[in-house]
């Protein structure tokens, strides 16, 4: 008999256990289902923002990290209108980085690599698609420098400062193509915690050479690029 904290549902035809209230990419990811993504992290609040983690659900597409599980569900992670979708929302990111991955501190574990091998897209013809002009890298922080040529404005960084520091010292400053994160006000308020390093899913927050973060309270450390 089935617990009645627990539903049943398929995922890409395989038949899934799963919790009530959990969302259809906690529990695709929770099963070693892989759907992109680049604004979700298990430990914050999902936005839906970056539109990588679309799934079909009866006919109808909806954003994965914001749609919970139902009894009997069906859902279907791939789909040409899907990909359709996600390659343009990568390329689009393309377009806008400033950087290439050589040197990056992310090389191997980037989220935004790993999508593009997902999707099968070419790296040569992206590259030529990079926006060409370098911004300069924010030095100014004592724990860790932002690079915003490799920052793809998922926003996590800014969540965790917002709900795991409970600092509220990061925020997006700009808008359109001048978009990036700052320091909000204040720079006192940033605690060094080094918390929004970990979480970074691309190489776009740096911690400085020789650095390491005593205070970290991840309960993912380990997994992140610098922990």
């Amino acid at each position: 008999m089935m617990p009645m904290d627990k539903i049943t549902l398929t995922i890409d035809s395989l038949d899934i256990v799963a919790d009530k209230g959990t969302t259809i990419l906690g529990t695709a990811l929770q099963n070693g289902i892989y759907i992109p993504h680049l604004c979700y992290h298990p430990d914050l609040k999902s936005v839906g923002a970056c539109r990588l983690c679309l799934v079909e659900v009866n006919g109808q597409v909806l954003p994965s990290c914001l749609t919970p599980v139902e009894e009997g569900m069906g859902v279907k992670t791939k789909s040409s209108e899907i990909d359709k979708v996600r390659r343009a929302v990568v390329e689009l990111l393309i377009a806008n980085h400033h950087s290439g991955c050589r040197h990056c501190p992310a090389t191997g574990k980037c989220e935004l690599q790993k999508i593009m091998a997902y999707l099968r897209l070419s790296k040569r013809m992206l590259l030529l698609k990079r926006a060409k002009e370098e911004m300069p890298l924010d030095t100014s922080n004592p724990v860790f420098d932002y690079d915003p040529n490799r920052c793809i404005l998922c926003g996590i960084c800014v969540r965790t400062c917002e709900e795991i520091a409970k600092a509220g010292a990061l925020n997006f400053l700009g808008r359109g193509y001048t978009t990036k994160v700052a320091f909000s006000g204040d720079k006192s308020r940033c605690e060094s915690c080094g918390e929004c390093v970990v979480r970074c899913p691309v190489g776009a927050l740096i911690p400085k050479k020789g650095l390491i973060h005593p205070h970290l309270t991840s309960p993912i450390k380990g997994e992140g690029f610098y922990a």
